[in-house]
């Protein structure tokens, strides 16, 4: 699977199932533009549903899964092997870095939140009913695990070569420097949020145990996504499950701080995430493109026709 060997009807399933986790969060959205009340608590109001800035919210997310439609059925048909990288590799990331905190925290956070409090509700819904959280969250997490595993079967199908050996860290020792500058304040910033009791100095909005897991797991995939390259020993025998890594670390933490900040909670900025989003975002995009292209550098380009005879291998 890693290395792209995923039969054509599997990749249908798998695209199958990632646009039908999409479902429930995509309907909600639509029903509430629609002045549903679907998921609310009853009696209690549209709260700040019927905001400019919440319904604006909702049609920019609608147009999103759209997006993300659109980059699953590329990374399954033959027309996507044809695409411009950057045409896929851009909402990929931002897909990537979005949902895999989700993917990875989310389940073993509601695990707990169940365990300790006995319901999952986040305690930030406002006036959403509790399961509405686990549902839409579900089906980003199904979303997510799908649409990685699709990502890197395309991967390594166009791209076998830049992947047969695991990621060199970058020649200029300031770009190293820089992205530890970056990421590192920022995974603690995570770890921080994460670790204080409700009403203290956790994040607003991100109190529960389901969503404080989250960002602990932002915190480990950041660390992670800079660490990796710089021991390429470690992960010599393992080069795929490598780039996976700093894939996802360096998305997760260059996607992450704009989220937050976009859903501030009751639409207040933290000065401390914006400083930390913006030392993140800039040194993880540059850190992770920076080992890409070493690897890329040492790899022939692949000519139209021979890329034309790989796509068509891949159909069979």
């Amino acid at each position: 699977m890693l290395g792209g060997h995923l039969t054509s009807r599997t990749r249908g399933a798998i695209a199958t199932i990632s646009i039908a986790a999409l479902l429930p969060y995509t309907v909600l959205k639509v029903l509430w533009l629609a002045d549903s009340r679907i998921g609310m608590v009853p009696g209690s109001g549209y709260g700040h549903m019927q905001d400019a800035r919440m319904e604006i919210g909702n049609v920019i997310t609608i147009l999103a899964v759209g997006v993300g439609i659109a980059v699953v059925l590329a990374l399954v048909q033959g027309w996507g092997m044809r695409l411009p990288w950057w045409i896929l590799a851009l909402p990929a990331a931002g897909a990537t870095g979005a949902l895999a905190p989700i993917a990875l925290g989310l389940p073993l956070g509601v695990l707990l939140q169940t365990l300790v409090d006995g319901d999952v509700s986040t305690g930030g819904e406002g006036n959403l009913e509790g399961p509405v959280f686990p549902v839409v969250y579900g089906g980003f997490a199904v979303f997510g695990i799908a649409l990685s595993v699709l990502f890197v079967d395309y991967v390594g199908r166009r791209w076998s070569k830049v992947i047969a050996s695991g990621p060199q860290p970058p020649r200029e020792r300031w770009i190293i420097l820089a992205a530890i500058a970056g990421m590192v304040p920022f995974a603690f910033g995570m770890l921080f949020w994460a670790v204080p009791p409700p009403g203290s100095a956790g994040l607003d909005g991100w109190q529960s145990i389901a969503q404080r897991a989250v960002l602990v797991v932002i915190a480990m995939l950041t660390l992670l996504g800079l660490i990796t390259p710089l021991f390429p020993r470690l992960w010599a025998t393992r080069p795929v499950l490598a780039w996976l890594t700093v894939w996802v670390g360096c998305c997760t933490a260059a996607v992450q701080g704009p989220i937050l900040l976009l859903l501030a909670h009751d639409a207040v900025l933290s000065v401390p995430l914006l400083v930390l989003a913006a030392l993140a975002t800039p040194a993880a995009a540059l850190f992770g493109l920076t080992v890409l292209r070493r690897n890329s550098e040492t790899v022939p380009a692949e000519t139209p026709a021979q890329l034309g005879r790989r796509t068509r291998t891949s159909r069979l």
